[in-house]
């Protein structure tokens, strides 16, 4: 359980850190935009279309915080009326098919990326745009793993049983 805890841990770190990064640029881009078109009347050609694959950048990476937090969208009403160790192993299963569908998509996407982009395109400044794309792939990705790393904890939270007032889990 510790190991997985330090992995969790680790990749938060990474994807906040990457988060953190995607939305200065993002913020620093929309400013320089503001000031040349205030000042001089003119813009960076490429700043527009910068920003919105940021925004989808920063949306996955923030998805990724959302279910390691439990703030992804999610119907409870069942579990209300089950006991702790039935909520549990219902948790788990439902972690489980969000991981699922989460492969599924991932595998579409990464699909869609091989076959449906044009290998030769680039963006904006000579980048590739499947590299730019690469974070649909990446995203569902990091949310299945987060989807997987609670359903194991779930599962040794249900096996345990609940813990004592005071006790780690």
């Amino acid at each position: 359980m510790k190991i997985l805890r330090t992995f969790d841990r680790a990749l938060t770190s990474i994807v906040m850190a990457l988060l953190v990064t995607a939305f200065a640029i993002m913020l620093g881009l929309a400013v320089v935009q503001v000031f040349l078109r205030g000042v001089f009347h003119t813009g960076l050609l490429w700043g527009d279309v910068a920003a919105r694959h940021l925004v989808i950048w920063v949306g996955f990476f923030g998805a990724y915080l959302a279910t390691r937090e439990n703030k992804h969208f999610h119907i409870d009403i069942l579990t209300r009326f089950l006991s702790q160790r039935l909520r549990l192993w219902f948790a788990a299963f439902s972690d489980l098919f969000a991981a699922v569908i989460c492969s599924l998509l991932m595998r579409a996407s990464l699909t869609y990326l091989t076959i449906g982009m044009d290998a030769e395109s680039t963006l904006f400044l000579g980048i590739p745009q499947r590299t730019v794309a690469m974070i649909v792939p990446i995203g569902f990705g990091l949310i299945m793993v987060q989807f997987l790393l609670r359903m194991v904890e779930c599962i040794i939270q249900a096996v345990r049983g609940p813990a004592l007032e005071g006790e780690k889990a």
